[in-house]
């Protein structure tokens, strides 16, 4: 008989479907509901700066979803982030379900959490965050990075198919497009597709952000891109930069897509080098303002025409490899 899991997360780019995929492709029955009342840019606002207000909202959600689980008994609860979720929803499962695991994961670093979603850590019997120095500041967190899809696995490519020799695709936020313009000024050929999740956020930044002052309307995109798509681009460019958010010290899901689809990865985050599978062959660590030396730029570019040894500790990072451990 398959064992159950109650999955709940945030909506975010479609990876939460990937994740449940690759769940039941591991053997579980999985029931997936949306960690959020709604996904538009301002529910997503407003969970942030005025969650009180939302409460008869997010209550009104979950208990949608209690009645759709109160009858079934589940082996696993699987939370990511946790920012809305009601804590006497929590305890509640807990009483349903007492011999139940229960495993929460976070994206995000805890500066970038809601106060709410570290506070509910506690219920839980495995707490895992991609973030390096959360991790090492809290006992109770296990490091875990983030994973790639099939949509990235590297069809071979060859360098000479790839038309642009740098990309970035990404949401808009903090200082992106300054280190991106920065980098971006130094190659030829290059894709770019900068996302913003609304007009109004946009507009709001451009008027009290000095980062956005210069950005022009036309290079924002207020519609998303799908992973297939995302995956195209990768395979299309040589190389590819990732910039985290600032004060964020865990890899990006980027990270994982870019050396998956062999590309050579560019990134500004330092603390890669951590990591299992670093490889100077497949990266290039920038400064975190972006700052970029001629002789920088040539080792780049030398490395494009260069072949590279396969990654070590990689295939670990593949989605069906990466939700296993979650539930061993």
């Amino acid at each position: 008989m398959k064992k159950t899991v109650l999955f709940i997360s945030p909506s975010f780019f479609g990876y939460e479907k990937s994740i449940k995929n690759a769940i039941q492709e591991n053997g579980f029955d999985v029931d997936y509901f949306d960690e959020r009342p709604s996904n538009n840019a301002f529910m997503k606002a407003l969970v942030r700066i005025q969650k009180k207000g939302l409460n008869f909202i997010i209550e009104k959600h979950y208990d949608k979803i209690h009645q759709n689980i109160k009858n079934k008994k589940y082996d696993y609860f699987f939370l990511i982030k946790g920012e809305v979720i009601p804590e006497k929803f929590i305890l509640e499962f807990k009483k349903n379900n007492p011999s139940a695991k229960l495993i929460y994961y976070t994206y995000d670093a805890a500066n970038n959490n809601t106060s709410h979603a570290l506070q509910m850590q506690k219920y839980f019997d495995a707490c895992y965050s991609i973030d390096f120095r959360d991790v090492e500041n809290n006992p109770n967190l296990k490091l875990k990075h983030l994973f790639y899809g099939k949509e990235f696995l590297n069809d071979n490519t060859k360098d000479k198919e790839r038309s642009y020799e740098i990309s970035f695709v990404g949401t808009l936020h903090s200082n992106r497009y300054s280190v991106m313009k920065n980098t971006f000024e130094q190659f030829k050929n290059y894709y770019l597709f900068l996302y913003s999740p609304a007009k109004w956020w946009f507009l709001y930044n451009k008027l009290f952000n000095k980062e956005y002052k210069n950005i022009k309307w036309s290079t924002i995109s207020f519609k998303k891109i799908n992973l297939d798509e995302v995956s195209l681009i990768f395979k299309k460019s040589l190389s590819v930069l990732d910039i985290q958010r600032f004060g964020q010290a865990g890899l990006t899901m980027r990270t994982f897509e870019v050396l998956a689809s062999g590309a050579l990865l560019i990134t500004t985050n330092k603390f890669i080098k951590y990591a299992d599978f670093y490889d100077e062959n497949h990266i290039i660590v920038l400064q975190e303002d972006g700052s970029i030396s001629k002789e920088k730029i040539e080792e780049i570019k030398s490395k494009f025409s260069s072949s590279r040894p396969e990654l070590p500790h990689f295939e670990k990072y593949y989605i069906n490899n990466w939700v296993r451990e979650f539930f061993e």
